[in-house]
């Protein structure tokens, strides 16, 4: 990304990256990484792709983009991986003044598994995106962890039996 451009996200997202229950995501692991971490990185590529395919609102996209994720994994019962969104579009909307479209990019970001239906290309556009950094980041940073650990595992029991 261009400093410019650098920037404008920045400002774009400046207020969003300052909310102490939003820096709470630094604790939660996704992926591999932090759920904060996870968040900046769906809302850059957003940022960059709505920008590239010459969306009006993509400001409004990114800012939804970074918040699709926003909660904590003890606020959600039940299937984590279902009802997530539900819970990130509360916070998110309790924090930060959201219109309709923003609202469905968070609830809808995990369709077709939460069966909310994207409504708007924005929505649409972070669906996917969300998507394709989850598995650049699974692969990235959490396979790595799971073979390490598995390979430490397989060292330790060979060391054991000698």
């Amino acid at each position: 990304m261009t400093l410019r451009k650098e920037i404008e996200f920045n400002n774009i997202v400046n207020d969003i990256l300052k909310n102490k229950e939003f820096i709470q995501l630094k604790y939660e692991i996704h992926h591999g990484i932090s759920r904060l971490d996870h968040s900046l990185n769906v809302a850059k590529l957003t940022y960059q792709t709505s920008r590239k395919l010459k969306m009006k609102n993509y400001k409004e996209i990114t800012r939804a983009a970074l918040l699709h994720d926003f909660f904590i994994s003890s606020e959600v019962e039940n299937n984590i991986f279902v009802n997530h969104p539900n819970k990130a579009l509360e916070n998110a909307n309790y924090y930060f003044n959201l219109d309709d479209k923003q609202k469905n990019i968070i609830v809808s970001h995990m369709f077709p598994v939460s069966k909310v239906i994207p409504s708007n290309i924005g929505s649409w556009t972070v669906s996917i995106i969300d998507k394709l950094v989850a598995i650049y980041e699974c692969i990235k940073f959490k396979m790595p962890i799971k073979v390490g650990t598995f390979i430490i595992f397989v060292l330790n029991v060979s060391f054991i039996q000698r």
